[in-house]
């Protein structure tokens, strides 16, 4: 399905509600999302597009600079996610340091006469007040979250992207810290199959299903929390996925979660429960995975196996992640099944036959264990 226009057309790719926009115009090939459902609207990025290749093609027009405080405010009016506020606070912490600089200037690290760039002499002045490296890793989260929006989500003159790259920047490791004076982030591991069957036969119903979707999807608790059925995709040969928006995942890009079986049949069994939301506790969404039920839980769970008192939400992303490693799936498709951004672009797996290979590595970590059999009734 396609509609063509002086060389590029818009297309719909299987199994996405975006157009794309397709084709070569002055010999330059363009593939690229325009970050919209709506066909008209869609239609006028695709001409803002086309007219910015003329200007630059025949008048040689270069791209505009764009700095951190024209792509900050942008991020804070935008976003709809819950903790904006603790982003704005961040971003008023950074902004005297990077605020007036171009985007492609920011970066971590020391200059050609030793000195820290402005974003290293943040964190350095940071860490001297003594918070954890969480809390400076934060800021930079929300950083490199504006910078993958900024070339992925947001349009510039002529439809294209308002920066043409992001080099991430890179976060505050556990030898770093160290060397800042700083409290290290707390090492976080995957779980056993047998902790999780003594923790999990602990849980609640609710908990128990909220915790098995995101031990065998790798999502985020903010992800898992505020899921929607709006996001559910149903393909006819029975291969079901999620569609999350940037605005709710942490690097702020669209994240696809294909669902394997132990994750569908948690997903069927809400069906009906809340016209919006996946997740509801007395008629409104779940806002918190690590709550009071799940506390007791695992206390009641590390009276059986002591190591479970250390486990947490967050142990449950990482298990995923450890599974598909363990189970011989490639790196680069582990990126996309557990969230991260890899080197090939999302785009690459929306085609049929790449999400029904993603569907066959997920599945293997429903498989590799007899404790699961126990859960896989439990759901059913």
């Amino acid at each position: 399905m396609g509609r063509k226009t002086t060389g590029i057309k818009l297309v719909k790719r299987p199994g996405s509600s975006y157009w794309y926009a397709e084709g070569t115009l002055f010999k330059r090939r363009i593939r690229q999302s325009t970050g919209t459902a709506s066909e008209e609207e869609a239609t006028l990025v695709l001409n803002d597009i086309i007219n910015h290749l003329k200007r630059k093609h025949v008048y040689g027009e270069e791209d505009a600079v764009v700095d951190f405080n024209t792509v900050a405010a942008k991020h804070l009016n935008e976003s709809i996610k819950a903790s904006i506020k603790e982003d704005a606070r961040y971003i008023k912490e950074m902004a005297p340091y990077i605020g007036s600089l171009p985007m492609k200037e920011i970066y971590r690290g020391y200059d050609e006469r030793n000195g820290p760039t402005p974003l290293e002499r943040y964190i350095i002045d940071k860490a001297k007040t003594k918070v954890s490296a969480r809390t400076i890793n934060y800021g930079l989260v929300v950083l490199n979250i504006i910078g993958n929006k900024a070339v992925e989500r947001w349009r510039g003159a002529g439809g294209k992207p308002l920066l043409p790259y992001w080099n991430r920047v890179p976060l505050i490791d556990r030898e770093e810290a160290k060397s800042l004076g700083l409290k290290p982030k707390r090492a976080v591991g995957p779980i056993s199959w047998e902790e999780q069957t003594v923790l999990f036969n602990e849980l609640p119903d609710l908990n128990r299903d909220m915790c098995l979707f995101n031990v065998n999807t790798g999502c985020r608790r903010n992800e898992v929390c505020q899921l929607r059925w709006k996001w559910l995709v149903r393909r006819d040969d029975g291969l079901w996925y999620l569609e999350i928006p940037g605005d709710f995942v942490k690097n702020g890009l669209l994240r696809v979660v294909v669902l394997n079986d132990i994750a569908k049949s948690v997903i069927q069994r809400h069906m009906g429960d809340h016209p919006e939301f996946v997740f509801v506790y007395r008629g409104d969404p779940v806002k918190w995975m690590n709550g009071t039920a799940f506390k007791k839980a695992r206390k009641r769970a590390a009276e059986k196996i002591a190591s479970i008192r250390n486990v947490g939400i967050h142990n449950l992303k990482h298990t995923y992640g450890a599974r598909l490693r363990a189970a011989g799936v490639p790196e680069e498709d582990r990126y996309f099944l557990t969230g991260h951004k890899g080197k090939l672009s999302m785009t690459t797996y929306y085609s049929a036959p790449e999400l029904t290979k993603m569907l066959e590595y997920s599945n293997r970590v429903c498989k590799q264990d007899d404790n699961l059999i126990l859960l896989k009734r439990r759901t059913g």
